[in-house]
């Protein structure tokens, strides 16, 4: 047996993956419990990300709702949910307004309440997805552990939704085409990640997922409009003035932007050659996923290319986001299961995973991005080889 094997075996993960959950699950009890987590010493929230939710579906019920891109009015409302006293950064409220949709229903809870429905609501999106990639419990044990996740949940942000979402809509591209669009319709909530699927889904010609997510992004917009009023959009627009106009980035937030452009700042690159790298390789990945998608090779592996090429050229990107690497990761890990590991693939795959635990002090996503797609690139050339050799022999 490989030293690989007894290393990675089923059942060393799992007690690895089980002990590793029943701690931090005891961890965020522990802080829950002493105030050091949803609520301070006085019973008062805490102000986490997930206030923006809280606060914005109130808006969202509200008569008028576009009051919410009003920054000294959203600022007072998190002022009287968390009764903080400035000086303190209030939350702007610089999202789309589909998303004032999906987070209208938090208003009608308490707070509490509110937050694990949130929570629940979206980790079952995200299992799904994972399920459905590469079946069995434990790889959703799995995609728990990593740093991401755990900064996901502390916040109650969003990375849940988002990395169901992808896995969802890449599972489902080739059975089931407009189920896949309507998945994509909707990962519209977060623009910055649907960047790189017009030109995709066009080199690879996908029209099914095309039309379907032309109309369920419409149907969200109008939907919105409907709720809203059309000026709605306008005062988005509106918002993202607040961003940097050298990055395009929320002020204050380039650095700990998990991208190629996050990480050629880190390295002290002036925004002009960080926008030429990050768009180059944006581009390269681009065409090297769709050269994939292309190929005669297992589906998992042209989906773990989009996958990977889809958090590669979005521009901004935090450290809960890479919650959705456990996509590319689950697809390749479906491939490897289905035809075997390669000699040190398993190693490599532990290296992202720890690799993660850095991004609290440097952009390690970028770098975690391309270790993956070097692992689907090695399996695809397998493939490609092996499915010329069954064709040469059966001539």
């Amino acid at each position: 047996m490989k030293a690989e094997d007894l290393i990675f075996s089923h059942r060393r993960l799992s007690v690895f993956g089980y002990s590793f959950l029943a701690a931090w699950l005891v961890a965020f009890t522990i802080r829950f419990f002493t105030a050091g987590w949803l609520f301070d010493r006085a019973g008062h929230p805490t102000f986490i990300d997930f206030i923006q939710w809280f606060v914005g579906g109130k808006f969202a019920l509200m008569r008028d709702a576009t009051v919410a891109y009003d920054y000294s009015a959203f600022s007072a409302a998190q002022t009287l949910v968390t009764k903080s006293k400035p000086p303190i950064t209030y939350f702007p409220w610089v999202y789309p307004p589909t998303m004032l949709l999906l987070v209208a229903p938090l208003a009608l809870l308490p707070y509490t309440a509110a937050f694990f429905v949130w929570l629940v609501g979206t980790f079952c999106v995200y299992a799904v997805a994972l399920y459905t990639i590469l079946p069995g419990l434990l790889a959703i044990v799995l995609a728990l552990l990593p740093l991401p996740v755990i900064n996901n949940v502390f916040n109650g942000q969003t990375a849940f939704l988002t990395a169901g979402l992808l896995g969802l809509l890449l599972a489902f591209a080739n059975r089931r085409p407009y189920l896949s669009g309507i998945c994509l319709g909707i990962l519209t909530y977060k623009p910055q990640f649907v960047l790189f699927f017009p030109l995709a889904l066009v080199i690879t010609r996908q029209w099914r997922v095309v039309a379907s997510a032309t109309a369920s992004a419409l149907l969200f917009v109008g939907a919105a409009c409907l709720m809203f009023g059309p000026r709605v959009w306008l005062l988005f627009m509106h918002s993202l003035r607040g961003h940097n106009s050298a990055t395009l980035l929320p002020v204050n937030l380039e650095g700990v932007n998990q991208t190629v452009f996050g990480l050629m700042h880190e390295a002290g690159a002036g925004p002009l050659a960080a926008w030429v790298v990050h768009l180059a390789v944006a581009l390269f990945m681009t065409m090297l996923a769709c050269q994939i998608w292309q190929r005669p090779v297992p589906h998992a592996l042209k989906s773990a290319a989009f996958s990977i090429g889809v958090l590669t050229v979005t521009p901004y990107m935090l450290l809960y986001d890479l919650t959705a690497a456990a996509v590319p990761a689950a697809f390749i890990i479906a491939d490897a299961v289905a035809h075997g590991f390669f000699p040190g693939e398993r190693f490599v795959l532990l290296g992202c995973f720890l690799a993660l635990y850095l991004c609290l002090t440097f952009a390690a996503g970028p770098i975690v991005l391309l270790a993956l797609m070097g692992l689907v690139v090695r399996r695809v050339r397998y493939a490609t080889k092996t499915s010329a050799t069954i064709y040469a022999n059966s001539r």
